[in-house]
């Protein structure tokens, strides 16, 4: 805040100096300008050095703290004597002894000097006009008409400079001037009567002697002004007004300059007290207000002309303007356009410390995300540009000050407007994503963690109120009281946030009842796996009845487990129907696929073999059979295939035992909800076959052959029990060999070397080295051959003058390539040793 009214005060600044046409002013300058300045020259032209002299004299701030009084007069009445007397100021008066002749030129203004021992007013600017009926200019009446048109729309305070020898004439008291500036008032107050400004008409009688009361002389003014009035032809709608509908009169007089200097110096000092602030009458009769008026003053607030002093210069150069080019003058005309110049000027200073704030802003919302600190920051700027267009502008006309005000008011909120939509937009967008992101890693959390249990509605109501509230909080910040800035209500924002959130919570709802859903099919065929597969190893004729009993026991369960499930997840009764049905349909999908496992040809051939092994390896009391040539191979081998071959037609059809069909599926899983949308395959008679009666007689052929390979073992082991070696040969080689064991167990040498080799043999086998001596024993005979072969090659070529002869060369290539080979294996890789 205190970085925005830096800048209002910098701002302020700025317009003042703007105001005074601020510039480096020379001392030689402003010496120039200390005795006043030349408002209209005696060429009608208007100064450009007003500005610069109230700058000078620092009233550009004085606001209405100001006043403007004015002298009207013939020439050579003394009128810059009488207001040098009165307010200190500095002008050119005549020099009688020279000659009398014109001093004033055009329209000169000056500041008063304070005075605070006569408690006169501050801040009083004096214009002193050029006198009437001079013979300089002659004839020439039109620059007295309009400087006494201008002294009368600029001055509050209008100082009649009249001697007492001229009270009663017509062309001496300038009656016939005054008759112009009524009629001209008359236009003044003619399009606007709710602009009217009283001006006050102060006489000041010169060289008043003393013979003729000053009651008497005020009064024949009085008529003279009202006889004047009653013959001017009034416009529309003021044909009964009264002279004093539009002025006030005062009346003084003064005592003989040249015959008492004395006395005329105390009553100028008197008088120059009642130039001050002073409070209306209220209950005084018309006639004892013309010649008392108000002794507490006479700048009374009707009397102001409502213009700001840094705006004085521009009012008065406009209606300066509208006097010389002989337009009607028209004061609240002029009041209106100086008042639209100077709101545009200070709405332009105003938007500026406003751009500043807002600027940055703005180049944010380019990229669509929240904008820290935009609330406060808009408020600040909203508030500081209004408040200083109010206190800068405030001034000027009413109703242009209004309407400016609401205009800069409107163009700024209109800017305004576009961030806080953006705004409210990023902020949607942002808790729509943190509510998503928040619920999601919740629900990954509590997914990934070891206790599966949670509440997803109250996950999802916390996260809503966390992000609804946060929503609220920011959004509360970019909020403009008042009628025209309804667009600052996030109402609807809010609404449609609520209404997204709420989309987003029923997918994140429907997507979580679907990881259920998997989570408990999982669960299912984890459960299923085990009794499926004991159950077709025993393949009885309750199979199919236990697989069902099974099966239904376990979706029950996980059926169970998803109603209480989904009702954490604050689903509804349809969404709950919904995703029980999915389950059953899922469920039997599991179960389907569990039997098309176990009844694959490669695990069933495997269970049929194992049932056939049983009975046919086995007797009755589960005992091994070790087959003899007399046991009846043949009829055991029949019973066992006759008993598994009926298993193929049992496992082919997915009946029950009670009623010989299939169970009735579709009735136990229920209809699908009208809000199904899962796109689930429908259970037809075909999920009832498990074999179809080719694949049934090919896997009986199969089996056949495989238990028939079972038999043909059986008699092999049968009649390879009757090849054995008799007892006796073991004695007859025992008899023909004992020379042999004799000599070597009596002989020293023999026995220890038959000890040292069983020694030998025993370390090579505990330390498993019978591979490495392979391996050397293999390498060691293969570099012979090799060896022999390259002498063998030498040899040949010796003898034939270094040629091998062709007999031998290609059995020697062949003999070479075929050592090459039988050291690669199947892949074309050297074989290892070991190998």
């Amino acid at each position: 805040m205190s970085a925005v009214n830096g800048h209002r005060r910098r701002s302020s600044a700025a317009m003042n100096n703007s105001l005074a046409g601020a510039k480096d002013v020379s001392p030689e300058e402003l010496e120039k300008l200390a005795a006043g300045v030349q408002v209209i020259d005696e060429q009608k032209m208007f100064t450009s050095s007003l500005p610069l002299y109230l700058s000078s004299q620092n009233l550009l701030t004085a606001g209405f703290s100001y006043h403007v009084v004015a002298v009207f007069g013939s020439q050579s009445t003394g009128k810059s004597t009488l207001l040098n007397h009165l307010f200190g100021t500095d002008f050119n008066v005549m020099d009688a002894k020279t000659a009398r002749q014109q001093t004033t030129k055009g329209i000169w203004m000056s500041r008063a000097k304070e005075d605070e021992s006569m408690n006169m007013g501050k801040n009083i600017l004096v214009m002193d006009v050029e006198g009437t009926d001079g013979r300089e200019r002659g004839e020439d009446q039109d620059f007295e008409r309009k400087s006494a048109l201008f002294a009368l729309a600029t001055s509050e305070v209008l100082i009649v400079n009249i001697w007492e020898h001229q009270v009663g004439l017509y062309q001496g008291a300038n009656m016939g001037l005054l008759k112009t500036v009524f009629e001209v008032n008359l236009g003044l107050f003619l399009k606007d009567r709710s602009t009217t400004h009283r001006s006050l008409l102060f006489f000041v009688i010169r060289d008043h002697i003393g013979d003729t009361p000053l009651v008497n002389l005020s009064n024949t003014l009085i008529a003279d002004l009202t006889r004047i009035w009653t013959s001017l032809a009034k416009p529309p709608g003021l044909e009964n007004s009264e002279i004093t509908d539009f002025f006030d009169f005062e009346f003084t007089a003064l005592p003989h300059k040249m015959l008492q200097a004395e006395k005329f110096i105390d009553e100028t000092k008197k008088l120059r007290g009642r130039f001050r602030e002073g409070i209306p009458a209220e209950n005084d009769s018309l006639q004892d207000q013309f010649p008392v008026g108000n002794k507490d003053g006479i700048f009374l607030p009707a009397y102001h002309r409502r213009i700001p002093a840094d705006g004085f210069p521009m009012y008065a150069e406009n209606i300066w303007n509208q006097i010389v080019t002989n337009k009607d003058l028209d004061l609240p005309s002029q009041q209106e356009l100086l008042a639209q110049f100077r709101c545009d000027e200070i709405a332009a200073t105003c938007t500026a410390g406003f751009n500043d704030i807002i600027a940055p802003f703005e180049e944010q919302a380019k990229a669509g995300k929240v904008m820290a600190g935009l609330g406060p920051a808009m408020k600040q700027a909203l508030g500081t540009a209004v408040e200083g267009f109010e206190e800068a502008g405030g001034r000027y006309h009413k109703a242009v000050f209004e309407r400016k005000r609401d205009e800069l008011r409107k163009a700024l909120e209109t800017r305004l407007r576009s961030l806080v939509v953006g705004q409210f937009t990023a902020l949607s967008k942002r808790a729509v994503a943190e509510f998503t992101e928040d619920v999601t890693n919740v629900l990954k959390l509590a997914a990934n963690s070891a206790s599966s249990t949670y509440d997803f509605a109250k996950i999802v109501l916390e996260s809503r109120e966390k992000v609804v509230s946060k929503f609220k909080e920011e959004a509360e910040e970019c909020y403009i009281p008042g009628e025209a800035t309804s667009w600052s209500s996030y109402d609807t924002e809010l609404e449609g946030l609520q209404k997204d959130i709420d989309e987003i919570a029923a997918r994140l709802r429907g997507e979580e009842m679907k990881r259920l859903v998997a989570r408990l099919e999982r669960d299912i065929k984890t459960k299923l796996q085990e009794p499926v597969e004991l159950e077709f190893k025993r393949m009885d004729e309750t199979l199919w009845d236990r697989v069902w009993k099974t099966w239904q026991d376990t979706l029950s369960d996980a059926v169970g487990k998803f109603e209480t499930k989904s009702r954490s997840f604050n689903s509804t009764d349809e969404e709950t129907a919904v995703g029980t049905w999915r389950l059953r349909r899922r469920g039997w999908a599991v179960l389907r696929a569990r039997i098309d496992e176990e009844v694959l040809e490669g695990n069933l051939l495997l269970k049929l073999r194992e049932s056939f092994e049983d009975k046919f390896r086995y007797d009755e009391h589960n005992v091994p059979r070790v087959w003899k040539p007399t046991d009846d191979i043949e009829g055991a081998y029949a019973k066992a295939l006759n008993a598994t071959l009926v298993l193929i037609p049992r496992v082919s059809q997915f009946t029950l035992s009670a009623t010989s069909s299939p169970p009735d599926v579709v009735a136990y899983l229920g209809e699908a909800p009208a809000a199904d949308n899962f796109d689930e395959e429908p259970v037809d008679s075909t999920s009832f076959e498990i074999l179809s009666e080719a694949k049934q007689h090919d896997l009986t052929q199969r089996f056949k052959r495989m238990a028939d390979s079972v038999f043909i073992e059986a008699k092999r082991s049968a009649i390879g029990g009757v090849a054995q070696i008799p007892t006796w040969m073991y004695g007859l080689l025992l008899a023909l060999g004992w020379n042999e064991i004799w000599a070597v167990v009596t002989s020293p040498f023999y026995f220890m070397f038959l000890i040292m080799l069983g020694l030998v043999g025993y370390v090579i086998y505990s330390l498993n080295l019978w591979g490495p001596i392979y391996k050397v024993g293999n390498a060691a005979v293969e570099q012979g051959v090799e060896v022999g072969k390259e002498r063998l090659r030498e040899f040949l070529m010796q003898q034939n003058g270094g040629r091998v002869p062709a007999a031998f060369a290609g059995r020697l290539e062949r003999d070479t390539d075929n050592i090459a080979m039988d050291n690669l294996d199947s892949k074309g890789e050297k074989k290892s040793h070991d190998e």
